[in-house]
């Protein structure tokens, strides 16, 4: 993997500012850290991209957290036990890291299969995939999906997906039936989604779970460079900040 350009990094920090309601310039300048209190206090984020660090969450997990360093918070275990000392029924969502693409990838013709556009088949691979699988993945409620179908069984192997984030990035998804599983089917899946991607205009990201080796694994044959990480805590219950009572 090799850095990306700046042109590239102002896109990726425009369009995550833009998402998260920072002015526009805050994740291109000096490195610095950045909160932002959340009126629904229905998770805790800490976003690390470019050198920046975001923390958004209820106020009362802001104030706890100012006097832990920034490699603590993107600790999942750390950002969970700072939650769960606010809401009830906070879980973790994971800690991905964030990767971008610059190129289209080689992609050649794939001997597993033809890629079908048909939600038949993409919804195939749904129902096949385990639940947590599916969540993660985002092809369920994606605006662009299609699949790899075997010509031999007309068998769904896969499917990818993507939305789009601010109108500037692609954010890909991609989910292998689990029969089919180690065969190169997301591979070529991831493939396909960045190649339409950049055939729209925008940039491909790809979330892959800190702790997956082959989702890094298929980010780095892609030509994927890591930018940052992302770590989510989710309230099962909405959290309620405590009331504010004044010392005497």
């Amino acid at each position: 993997m090799t850095a990306l350009q700046d042109h590239t990094r102002s896109i990726i920090a425009l369009s995550w500012s833009r998402m998260l309601g920072l002015p526009d310039e805050d994740l291109l300048g000096r490195p610095a850290r950045h909160e932002i209190t959340r009126a629904d206090r229905s998770a805790v984020s800490f976003l690390q991209l470019f050198g920046h660090t975001v923390l958004s969450g209820p106020a009362e997990v802001l104030r706890r957290a100012r006097d832990i360093d920034d490699a603590a918070l993107a600790e999942e275990r750390c950002l969970l036990d700072l939650a769960r000392q606010h809401g009830e029924g906070a879980r973790s969502r994971g800690a991905s890291t964030l990767l971008y693409a610059e190129e289209p990838p080689s992609l050649g013709p794939s001997a597993l299969g033809a890629v079908s556009y048909d939600q038949g088949h993409v919804r195939e691979v749904l129902a096949e995939s385990p639940a947590d699988d599916v969540q993660v993945s985002g092809i369920a409620e994606a605006s662009w999906s299609a699949a790899l179908v075997s010509e031999d069984s007309g068998a769904a192997l896969g499917a990818a997906g993507r939305e789009v984030w601010s109108g500037m990035l692609a954010q890909l998804g991609v989910l292998t039936a689990p029969s089919r599983r180690g065969t190169g089917v997301g591979l070529h899946l991831g493939a396909v989604a960045a190649e339409e991607a950049f055939v729209e205009g925008l940039i491909p990201q790809w979330q892959a779970d800190s702790q997956s080796a082959g989702a890094l694994r298929i980010a780095a044959q892609l030509g994927f460079t890591s930018a940052g990480t992302q770590t989510v805590v989710v309230f099962d219950r909405p959290a309620v900040d405590p009331p504010v009572i004044d010392q005497p």
